[in-house]
Order: structure tokens, then sequence, then C-alpha cells
């Protein structure tokens, strides 16, 4: 069954059955015409989904004037909305032709050069060699580059444990401990360099805390 629009926007949504495909995809370049003929479309959408990739579609129905533009012939199945250009960048041309057959398909023209192939439900012939096809690459999505792991940022507490400071830290508090048990003169300026170390001791900490905090 076909059917006949001045235009695609006039196509009732309500009936468009193919969900990979659109009417204004599918109407005559230029004034937008649209004829559907429901049993190719059919086969383009079984098409489709056989392949589960898009078709890229450049010419499919074709009203009298776009055809005269383009020099179609007068008894092109694009007129009757049974031929659909699709181009082959994406595609492999071989499976693509084992499947638009399998999927009702008998009309083929190769246009390598073109970069398409014509898929049509009339009658079944096939021109033009399609083994000049340019080898089909599949578009990729480039792989997310990997990036080295980031090193572990230092912070305070990963300073202050480490065995060295802590070492460090309990002889200093050894001694204290040991100055502090007397109380004469030589023993109070002894414990005054002891603060004096841990005062500077802790200003060492928070000054290499400083410098890695800038190195980020």
């Amino acid at each position: 069954m076909s059917k006949l629009y001045s235009s695609w926007q006039r196509f009732p949504m309500s009936e468009w059955r193919w969900p990979n495909f659109s009417p204004q995809e599918i109407a005559s370049k230029g004034e937008g015409e649209l004829l559907i003929d429901e049993a190719s479309m059919d086969k383009l959408q079984a098409l489709r989904t056989a392949l589960g990739k898009p078709l890229i579609i450049t010419s499919a129905y074709r009203s009298a004037a776009h055809n005269a533009r383009v020099k179609g012939a007068k008894n092109s199945q694009h007129r009757l909305g049974k031929a659909f250009d699709v181009m082959m960048t994406n595609q492999d041309p071989a499976a693509f032709e084992r499947a638009a057959r399998a999927a009702g398909f008998t009309g083929f023209g190769h246009y390598p050069k073109s970069g398409f192939m014509h898929i049509d439900t009339g009658p079944a012939r096939r021109w033009n060699d399609g083994s000049n096809f340019p080898t089909a690459t599949e578009s990729k999505i480039a792989p997310t580059p990997q990036f080295q792991t980031e090193p572990k940022r230092e912070t305070i507490t990963d300073i202050v444990t480490k065995p060295e400071v802590l070492a460090g830290a309990g002889s200093v508090l050894t001694g204290a401990g040991a100055v502090s048990q007397g109380s004469g003169p030589v023993q109070i300026a002894l414990a005054i360099v002891m603060v004096v170390i841990v005062c500077a001791f802790a200003a060492w900490l928070v000054m290499k805390v400083i410098r890695r905090a800038r190195e980020v």
C-alpha cells in the first residue's frame, strides 16, 4: 500500500511505525513531497533491526521534479518509494547486501566511488561491481586515555606518624622527662632547650606541610 503526501509534515505521526526512521528522512529532497510504500518501509526497518546499526540514507522517495534534477531514470524505483540509497560509511558492503537480501530487497546497485549502495524492492537485478568498495571501518569512540595514578599526597598525619619522626619525637620527650626530674639551674636550662627543640620540630612539620601544599 502506498500513500502520497504533498509534504512529509502532513503525515500523521500516529501512523508512523518505523522507529528508526522519520518522514523527513524518507521524503523527497527539496519540496519535501512524501510517498510511503509500506511494504518497502517494513523491509527497511527489518534490515535496520537485523544490522543493529544506523542506516545513513541519502535518497529515498523522489518526486518527479527531484528525480529530473538528479537525472534519475524515468522508471526509477525511487519514484515509487521502493528504493533507498544507503551510505556504506559504517557498513561492510558484502554483509550489508546479504542482510538486505534476507530482509526482502531484490534490486542492488553498487556505487563505490560515491560510497553508497542502492537497494529496492523492484524486479530482481544487480548492477555495477561491488568488489571495489573500500574496506568499511566502523566509527569508534576514541578510548579514554589511561592516566597514571596520581601519587598519594602526604598529609600532616602521614608525616607525623613516620617511624623516623616518631623516634625523634620520642627521644626529645624522653630527654625532657629526664631533665624535669631535677630542679637545679642546669636542669631548668636543659628543660628550656628541650622546649625550644620541640617548638622547632613543630615548626619544621608545619613548613613541610605548607611546601607539600604548594607543590600540588
